[in-house]
């Protein structure tokens, strides 16, 4: 879903404490409860000239809001605390992913902020994938820091380190991808950041906790692309490992990506309002050469070349 990101205004306020509310209700999200929110202090947060407040706007509705604050002390001033929620109803739409990209952006540009630090519920396993996809890494995690009722939750810290050179890293993926055809053509999303940005990747992605393979497969269409699917067969099981150096400011990294590939039959489109989050189309594979291409794509080129 493409959305209007722009900087929040005071009479945004109320329809974000209400959206907070709202999302408070739900444990594992927010560590506030909902009396705990209140218009006042998210007026004076948007009026806050340390850092920046954004809105994510679809027609005339306010579906996602994220704001980042620059710590005040002084041996801290390089730092700036992340908060972002989408709304009720929004989410797995992209939005999330759009209102990061303003905000690293925004990060990178000011020539203050060295490192973006956050907190997030190790319960909240949707949010977690957003902030790795965008960079963030763990830095820590603080045991039994929310208790919600009876129940206790982990709180997970994470950051994204803007400027200066970390240690390399070696991050592993397993996902599952799906495969669909027309004629000699293949359905292909545009990565729009991470390993492979800007690239044409196969449709599909992580499995989150809790999930089937099946599940997982069903998500990442709809999320990526708007469309479901009826069935799905296994054609084979992929590896890749992709080195990247450091840029402007991340760490270098070695990325295994471990891919279970089906074969998806029954493709339709759920309405002309999911649209998907990714830009997506039918690709002759014929055409495309190695460096457009992730490495699954690639593969599975080359075996049909044969």
């Amino acid at each position: 879903m493409t959305v209007m990101i722009r900087r929040a205004k005071i009479e945004d306020a109320q329809s974000i404490v209400s959206a907070e509310q709202d999302i408070a209700q739900e444990p594992g999200y927010f560590c506030s409860e909902p009396f705990e929110l209140s218009e006042e202090n998210v007026c004076k947060t948007i009026q806050s000239s340390q850092g920046i407040y954004l809105v994510a706007e679809k027609e005339g509705i306010l579906v996602g809001h994220a704001f980042l604050e620059i710590l005040d002390l002084q041996n801290l001033s390089h730092v700036a605390q992340l908060n972002i929620a989408v709304h009720k109803g929004y989410q797995g739409k992209g939005i999330g992913t759009q209102l990061m990209e303003r905000i690293i952006e925004w990060a990178k540009q000011s020539g203050r902020v060295e490192k973006i630090e956050l907190n997030v519920r190790a319960s909240n396993t949707g949010a977690i994938a957003l902030y790795k996809k965008m960079g963030f890494f763990e830095e820590g995690c603080l045991k039994r820091r929310v208790k919600a009722g009876d129940r206790y939750i982990d709180d997970l810290v994470m950051a994204l380190h803007i400027k200066g050179d970390l240690p390399h890293r070696n991050i592993s993926r397993v996902g599952v991808y799906g495969v669909v055809r027309e004629g000699h053509k293949m359905l292909l999303v545009v990565q729009a950041t991470g390993t492979y940005a800007n690239r044409f990747d196969l449709p599909g992605g992580g499995i989150e906790f809790g999930e089937t393979i099946e599940q997982a497969l069903h998500r990442e269409f709809l999320e990526e692309v708007g469309m479901d699917f009826k069935s799905m067969e296994p054609i084979t099981n992929l590896t890749a490992k992709v080195e990247m150096p450091s840029k402007e400011g991340w760490p270098s990294y070695t990325f295994h990506q471990i891919g279970l590939i089906y074969s998806v039959d029954g493709l339709h489109a759920l309405g002309t309002e999911c649209k998907g989050s990714l830009k997506h189309d039918w690709i002759d594979l014929q055409t495309l050469k190695q460096e457009e291409v992730s490495p699954f794509v690639w593969a599975i080129s080359r075996a049909e070349a044969l």
